[in-house]
């Protein structure tokens, strides 16, 4: 019956889509009709230039057009087509006006703008968009009967406008085509929402005449009875009388009957409603399984019943049960079928239509078997879901798990904090078992006997009682003995009207980790060599001295000590022998300061002690001068004698200063000037140091900033020919042009620059700017001019003097042979052979070679001989004492050396006229110094030039 129902319901729905689309299509036509009469005649009034094929397509869309409106006016007449020749009809009638359309559109859009100069691409996208709208909106409306139909108009059209948007992509309006796209998208989407309501709505109009046929059927039946009834009373009538009395009683009889199966068909129905709610409560789904006739009746989740076939019925089975549950499933089904258990019974899992796998409890037997071959006939049973109880029961063993297997103590407690079950662990915590705890007060495990102790359990269950939770420390003792420091979190528990029913314990033992504390705080704060407060602890100390107890403490002496010359001495003993030298001098600045507020190790051989100075102690002094009494007394490591002696430095709160690092500081500094006077002594701070320090300390950071802002300027100091008078070359020496302080001489910085790298980046500026310099004068026609440059040890030893030498080199275009570096003696001390390579790499550029401060150094004899050494530089200070026997005689007999080993003799810081003269007459090569000029500045120094060289020859460079 279902099936002929759903046949008659798709038969109707179909024949009804084709008759309402019918009826609707011709105000469909209509509508084609006016719109494009209405664009046409736009385009005529507006755009007067005449267009013979947008002129052809309305002419033959509207010819077309109304064609289609009379023959469906006219041929397809209700009652009076076949479905199926409509069907083709409707379909060639849509694709062809949809054809139509899209080529209106395209002729719009494509065509109109370039055959009509005044018709604009924005104006055929609106007019255009407006065909496409206008047609989509109309067949949304009539078309929608049937889908298939809107989509044979909807989709020719819209081919235009997909294709602009691939193959015009830059040409096209991408917002308009987002917006159309858009439109499309909320039309297509409506037609089908209007197609899904036709359908339904006709659906429900097939449902009807069903039911109405039923009805006339049924009251057909009604009067064919009541018609045999009446022949059957006119029958009656005759021997009526003779039955009169015999109906009476039968009538009564009847009547007693009707009202037993009255009141059994109520109890029935009663029993059939508590059944169909007990069902419901218990998630019960009745099958009922014809094995004869292959035929199964089952209840859905809505308890609708359905017939299926045997083997539909098992293909869906196969479907919804768990993979591994079908093989259990079917041996149950099977031993059941053939006789070999009572009944059949079965747990498996089943897919729901969300996808999820849901447990359900399948119990069924067969009540009709064959007699012959006891084959079954008929088997009924019932299914319920038993998810939410087998997830329950996994929740109940997964937390019974968790409370036996957890790591820490876990106890519950009724509404009277009484124990009613606990974990191993908390049994393991106690020291009590299971039985020993169950039914005490929570309490009643511990030892209450000082009063402080029953003050915090009392506090404790205050607090649980009344606010339903307690999260804290506990050092509690138990009665087993056990003593262990516990972190006890207590949450009530309550049912649905809020009301208290268990509390919820959860304790960890934290007596290791409190040990462990311990062991970390010892070692954050102690050297464990010495024992003594490392450097972290020693300032965290010393700063709780100068800030927290200001008002206790008036003065305090910070003393910090250095052992004289450990690291030979380490080197000697061996890292056992120096750490054992370590411990036994801790020891003794252990015993020898027990006055002392504090004795640190800060790291190395460096000490600290913390002194407090007040009237009835000792004074710094005497401690310092106690101290170095202690330690002249030997130290015995490893059965050899050692004795040490001890550098001093200390400051003083609050005279040097009241904060931590500045205090650390200012007894650093003494104790670094005790160590640069020799150590075995005593030195306190004092200011005038630390101006010293601060002005060395800005003066290296404003140096940093001039090396960056390119304060550095070179200035040119003239070297003179002995011998005509020429101007041989010149010396480069820096100068520092300071922004605020205005030139400074080198002597103030060039120190300071020794000591840190930034003499190897002053090297470096003076190089390149040397160099341009002698490129400036090239270009002036000065070729023979030899410029020199002072060398320092740092640049020597770092590596990288032959790479700024070739980069000043090839960066400005010059020759080797116009630089000359000047080397001091102490340069050539350490390192002879990788010195002497470097020497002669630099020979091998043509640079020349000088020895500067001659006579001032070491060994300067050795220097003469081993290394490339081409100019011989006196030093200032001899030429300054000409006039002296001795010094002439050391003055002469350098320059008479030079002179034998091939050298030329420069003498440099000349005076006064009796010093040329003197070394004029000891034939010296070359002069320098303020007699003929001071340092120059480079412009200058290009005029001294001018001044006492004639007729340069010029070269250019290309």
């Amino acid at each position: 019956m279902t099936y002929n129902q759903d046949e008659y319901i798709k038969q109707h729905n179909h024949a009804a889509q084709i008759a309402n689309t019918l009826r609707h299509s011709r105000y469909f036509l209509v509508s084609i009709l006016i719109i494009c009469l209405y664009i046409f005649a736009i385009y005529q009034v507006y755009f007067t230039h005449q267009s013979f094929y947008f002129s052809i397509w309305f002419i033959f869309t509207e010819v077309f057009v109304s064609l289609c409106w009379m023959i469906s006016t006219v041929y397809f007449k209700p009652g009076q087509y076949s479905l199926q020749i409509a069907h083709r009809w409707l379909q060639f009638q849509c694709f062809s006006v949809g054809t139509l359309i899209a080529s209106g559109i395209f002729l719009i859009f494509y065509y109109l703008p370039s055959n009509n100069e005044n018709f604009q691409p924005i104006q055929a996208l609106t007019l255009s968009a407006l065909l496409l709208i206008v047609t989509q909106t109309f067949g949304l409306t009539y078309l929608t009967q049937k889908l298939n139909y809107f989509c044979l108009a909807f989709l020719p059209s819209i081919v235009p406008y997909l294709v602009a948007q691939f193959f015009f992509f830059d040409e096209t309006n991408h917002l308009f085509n987002l917006s159309i796209n858009f439109g499309l998208i909320v039309i297509l989407m409506c037609a089908m929402t209007s197609y899904r309501i036709h359908r339904r709505v006709s659906t429900l109009y097939a449902k009807n005449n069903l039911l109405v046929e039923n009805a006339e059927q049924q009251v057909k039946w009604t009067d064919e009875l009541c018609q045999q009834l009446q022949d059957e009373v006119n029958k009656s009538r005759d021997i009526e009388m003779q039955l009169q009395l015999g109906n009476q009683l039968l009538e009564q009889k009847v009547k007693e009957r009707t009202f037993d199966i009255e009141t059994m068909n109520k109890d029935l129905e009663n029993q059939q409603e508590n059944l169909v709610l007990a069902h419901e409560i218990a998630g019960l789904r009745p099958w009922d399984w014809n094995v004869k006739e292959r035929r199964i009746s089952v209840t859905n989740h809505k308890h609708e019943k359905s017939l299926r076939s045997s083997k539909d019925h098992q293909i869906q089975l196969q479907h919804v049960i768990h993979p591994d549950d079908v093989m259990h499933f079917k041996t149950e089904m099977t031993r059941h079928l053939r006789g070999l258990t009572d009944r059949y019974e079965a747990t498996y899992r089943i897919q729901n239509s969300n996808g999820k796998w849901n447990w359900v409890h399948d119990i069924g037997r067969v009540i009709t078997r064959d007699p012959n071959n006891k084959k079954p006939l008929r088997m009924v049973g019932i299914r319920r879901d038993i998810h939410q109880e087998r997830t329950s029961q996994e929740r109940l063993k997964l937390a019974a798990s968790v409370l036996q297997q957890a790591a820490e103590g876990i106890f519950i407690l009724n509404e009277e904090l009484r124990y009613i079950d606990v974990n191993p662990f908390y049994e393991q915590l106690t020291g009590f078992s299971h039985e020993q705890i169950i039914g005490k007060h929570l309490f009643d495990i511990t030892a209450n006997y000082k009063s402080a102790q029953r003050s915090t359990h009392y506090s404790i269950i205050k607090q649980v009682l009344k606010m339903g939770e307690y999260d804290g420390e506990l050092h509690e003792k138990f009665l087993s003995g056990k003593e262990l420091t516990l972190w006890m979190h207590i949450n009530a528990i309550t049912d649905e009207q809020n009301r208290v029913t268990h509390y919820i314990g959860i304790v960890s033992d934290l007596t290791e980790r409190k040990l462990q504390e311990q062991r970390l705080s010892y070692l954050e704060n102690y050297d464990t060599l010495t024992d003594l407060p490392n450097r972290f602890y020693y300032n965290y100390q010393l700063h709780q001295y100068l800030v927290s107890q200001q008002d206790s403490i008036k003065q305090l002496a910070v003393i910090r000590l250095n052992i004289d010359r450990f690291r030979p001495l380490n080197e000697y003993l061996s890292n056992n022998g120096g750490d054992e030298l370590l411990r036994q001098v801790a020891q003794r600045l252990r015993l020898t300061n027990a006055e002392a507020l504090f004795v640190a190790h800060l790291n190395g051989d460096d000490f600290a002690i913390v002194y407090e100075m007040s009237h009835i102690r000792p004074s710094v002094q005497e401690h310092c001068e106690r101290l170095t009494k202690a330690f002249s007394l030997p130290f015995n490591i490893f059965g050899q004698d050692h004795v040490i002696t001890l550098s001093i430095g200390v400051a003083f709160y609050p005279e040097h200063g009241r904060q931590l690092d500045y205090l650390n500081n200012c007894a650093e500094q003494a104790l670094s000037e005790a160590k640069n006077l020799g150590g075995n002594t005593i030195r306190y701070y004092s200011n005038e140091n630390t101006a010293l320090l601060e002005q060395g300390i800005f003066l290296e950071r404003d140096l940093r900033k001039a090396i960056q802002n390119n304060e550095l300027v070179v200035y040119y100091q003239p070297k003179i020919n002995f011998r005509n008078k020429d101007i041989y070359g010149f010396e480069a020496l820096v100068r520092w042009n300071h922004p605020e302080k205005g030139l400074i001489p080198p002597g103030l910085f060039i120190p300071l620059a020794e000591q840190t790298s930034l003499i190897s980046d002053i090297g470096r500026i003076v190089l390149q700017k040397t160099a341009k310099q002698i490129r400036l004068w090239n270009n002036l026609g000065y070729n023979n001019i030899c410029v020199s440059v002072n060398i320092v040890a740092q640049q020597i030893r770092r590596g990288q003097l032959l790479n700024d030498l070739d980069q000043a080199i090839d960066d400005n275009q010059i020759d080797g042979s116009s630089l000359e570096l000047e080397i001091t003696e102490s340069s050539l001390i350490e390192n002879s052979d990788s010195v002497r390579n470097l020497l002669d790499e630099i020979k091998k550029r043509k640079i020349n070679i000088s020895l500067d401060d001659f006579g001032t150094g070491y060994s300067s004899l050795s220097y003469l001989a081993d290394f490339p050494i081409d100019i011989l530089k006196i030093d200032r200070s001899f030429v300054s004492k000409i006039g002296e026997n001795k010094q002439q005689a050391i003055v002469s007999a350098m320059i008479a050396m030079g002179k034998a080993m091939g050298m030329t003799v420069v003498a440099e810081g000349i005076e006064t006229e009796q010093q040329m003269q003197y070394l004029q007459d000891l034939d010296c090569d070359i002069a320098q110094g303020y007699l003929f000029s001071k340092p120059l500045p480079q412009e200058e120094a290009t005029i001294f030039l001018e001044n006492n060289i004639s007729a340069p020859t010029y070269t250019y460079l290309i």
